[in-house]
């Protein structure tokens, strides 16, 4: 997994990880029983594995854990707290001169400064928010007081309010630069590969719910598990999960931007097609609050939206590819 962490090493600790975030009750809980664990430590340590770790646990758990604020101040050289939050980008832009996913803030002229994105639940107990900028020259980012952008009572599609949307309008003066050792690239990149192991880590717990129903489900005399039109459907799912894996893993060798585009598109596009297999396996009950089903499905439907969707990215990469010339190797055979 990395120069000191061995592939049985890191199951045991994502294992761990794990079991303290199904222990948890909530967010802040699940935040304060990490912390304790040691992740500030092992994202300082092995920043690309040790997200990859946690957030594959995020994913398979539904934990409401709030560790992208850590991954994007961590990648921008700020150091981590609790106190810290970090604004998200929501917006899918098919606007070439828009903002880009990942920058979350439309910022105008005149004052006030109009932000929109989406927010972590740290935001309840921060006392400090980052945003990307580009309105101070020499410096990506800067930081809003978190009192002025919280919304009492405000939810959003996650029951668990993991993420929710925000739209604020702030002073000009109440947005201070921040000095960052990292660009906003670099936490983007970051962000994007860490988001890509919680999809896919919540599209196999979905595909693993959706094969034990369909091997527990009995039509006809026989388990519709047995129908070729099951199996194509749970075939077609792992198939997706495994290549998005596949490069995600690779992201972590070598973590260039357009990679990790790819990698969160191609997650995005794994949860999402799994999401729709499964709920149509589950049939009546995954339409139902009964099953948890629904729980990762919304998750993943949030999920997908940061920094890019899966459609977006793919429109944004072929772009890319279009200006550079060049196709990069996307693995090593």
């Amino acid at each position: 997994m990395s120069e000191f962490l061995d592939a049985e090493d890191a199951a045991l600790l994502g294992a761990s990880l794990a079991a303290a975030m199904l222990a948890a009750p909530g967010p802040d809980e699940a935040d304060q029983a990490l912390n304790d664990m040691g992740w500030p430590d092992l994202l300082a340590a092995a920043p690309d594995h040790g997200a990859a770790i946690a957030f594959t646990a995020l994913g398979t758990t539904g934990s409401a854990a709030t560790l992208l604020d850590d991954v994007v101040a961590h990648a921008l050289g700020i150091p981590i707290s609790p106190s810290v939050c970090v604004l998200f980008d929501a917006s899918l832009h098919t606007n070439p001169a828009a903002p880009q996913p990942g920058d979350p803030r439309n910022l105008i002229e005149d004052n006030p400064y109009v932000l929109n994105g989406l927010v972590s639940s740290r935001i309840d107990r921060a006392t400090t928010v980052l945003i990307a900028v580009d309105e101070f020259p020499g410096t990506e980012v800067a930081a809003v007081e978190a009192g002025l952008l919280r919304e009492p009572g405000a939810t959003g599609i996650d029951p668990d309010r993991a993420y929710r949307h925000l739209s604020a309008q702030v002073p000009a003066d109440a947005v201070t630069p921040v000095e960052a050792e990292g660009s906003w690239e670099a936490a983007m990149t970051a962000a994007r590969i860490a988001l890509a192991y919680q999809l896919i880590g919540g599209a196999r717990w979905m595909l693993a719910e959706a094969r034990q129903h369909a091997m527990d489900r009995v039509q006809f005399g026989r388990p519709v598990a047995s129908f070729q039109a099951i199996r194509h459907k749970l075939a077609e799912s792992l198939v997706l999960i495994e290549a998005a894996e596949s490069l995600a893993a690779e992201c972590l060798r070598d973590p260039d931007p357009m990679k990790a585009a790819l990698a969160k598109s191609l997650a995005g596009k794994a949860a999402l097609t799994t999401a729709t297999h499964a709920q149509q396996v589950l049939a009546g009950i995954g339409f139902t609050a009964e099953h948890r089903f629904h729980l990762w499905l919304k998750r993943m439907l949030v999920l997908d939206t940061l920094f890019g969707s899966a459609r977006y990215l793919s429109t944004e990469i072929g772009r890319d590819l279009l200006i550079y010339g060049t196709v990069p190797r996307l693995i090593q055979l």
